[in-house]
């Protein structure tokens, strides 16, 4: 479970789950959840503006989205308003870094096998143009 420190009723939940953990007799472990940095995060919106022209799309936001979905599909949660399972989107502002920075590996072969699309990583030819012409 994720809670965020910095929200009361987050804060509160993960207080009183902590405490039924320590008082009871099962093996647990903490994990502290680093989510995706801010370089990663510049890349990905690059590539996506580079995707964004070589699709034709005129939105971000819809080409983010429709990409995303691509590489990782959707996922099932219970919405807490009807109690359905439904799909939604994953979210890059909600992935930890590895697993951002495996949604960017996935992406940037499917971009090149599939769309014959190349998206340069932080070191690779091609870099610095990238940054310069798409942030």
């Amino acid at each position: 479970m994720k809670y965020n420190p910095k929200n009361p009723l987050d804060k509160r939940q993960a207080e009183v789950y902590f405490n039924r953990l320590i008082n009871g007799t099962e093996v647990f472990e903490l994990k502290v959840y680093k989510r995706r940095n801010n370089d990663q995060n510049a890349l990905l919106h690059a590539w996506i503006r580079v995707l964004q022209d070589h699709l034709g799309y005129t939105s971000f936001e819809d080409c983010k989205r429709d990409v995303v979905r691509e590489i990782l599909g959707q996922y099932n949660y219970r919405n807490p308003l009807n109690g359905k399972i439904e799909q939604t989107d994953y979210r890059t502002s909600e992935m930890e870094q590895s697993v951002m920075s495996d949604l960017m590996t996935k992406l940037k072969a499917w971009a090149q096998e599939e769309l014959g699309c190349y998206l340069p990583y932080f070191k690779d030819a091609g870099f610095e143009e990238l940054m310069n012409n798409y942030l």
